[in-house]
């Protein structure tokens, strides 16, 4: 009966270390999906954000020669919303890791 039950114990014990020795590889699968779940998301809220303010940069190519200073501008929010998603990446990356 105890030597039964050390069997059982022992069976029992090398489940759970193999359990262990996955944890950790289960945590990096864990930690690289949620980093392209957020990747992913990011890429959307931009395609969105896109769709809603149809600046297209072909759509407004005709400015460049007669109207400068429009097309100057339109240019200029289409580089501060990239640099903005690429932030927004980053910080949210940066507090993955921080979790």
């Amino acid at each position: 009966e105890v030597r039964q039950e050390q069997s059982t114990l022992k069976s029992e014990l090398q489940v759970l270390k193999a359990s262990v020795a996955n944890l950790g590889i289960l945590k990096h699968e864990s930690f690289r999906l949620q980093r392209d779940l957020l990747q992913e998301r990011t890429k959307v809220r931009a395609l969105s954000e896109e769709l809603e303010n149809q600046m297209n940069v072909h759509r407004w190519r005709k400015l460049e020669g007669s109207d400068p200073t429009t097309y100057n501008m339109i240019t200029r929010t289409h580089t501060l919303q990239k640099q903005l998603i690429r932030r927004t990446e980053e910080v949210a990356e940066k507090d993955l890791m921080i979790q």
